[in-house]
């Protein structure tokens, strides 16, 4: 039977490297292609919308093809991780 501390470093070291990972995501907009923010700054700067590429404004925001994987890509590093520091656990308490 484990030992409590041998679910609870797993359990954290899942949620840390999943909601870790979903932070940078967020932080360097992963979702989007052209993202809200970055139109409102080009509104604010006087221009119709975002310049993407020279000669195309684009007015609305766009989402990333991806976006709607990247919950799955969260949860499964850190089920990973999770899995990884489980069995580095077992094999520590095995020896010890």
């Amino acid at each position: 039977m484990p030992d409590i501390k041998q679910l609870l470093f797993p359990a954290a070291t899942a949620l840390a490297v999943g909601f870790g990972l979903m932070t940078y995501d967020k932080m360097r907009g992963a979702e989007w292609v052209v993202s809200p923010r970055q139109i409102a700054e080009a509104k604010a700067a006087g221009q119709p919308g975002y310049e993407s590429r020279p000669g195309t404004v684009t007015v609305l925001p766009i989402r990333s093809e991806t976006a709607d994987a990247l919950p799955f890509k969260w949860a499964m590093a850190g089920i990973v991780a999770g899995a990884f520091a489980f069995g580095a656990m077992r094999r520590r308490a095995k020896a010890a």
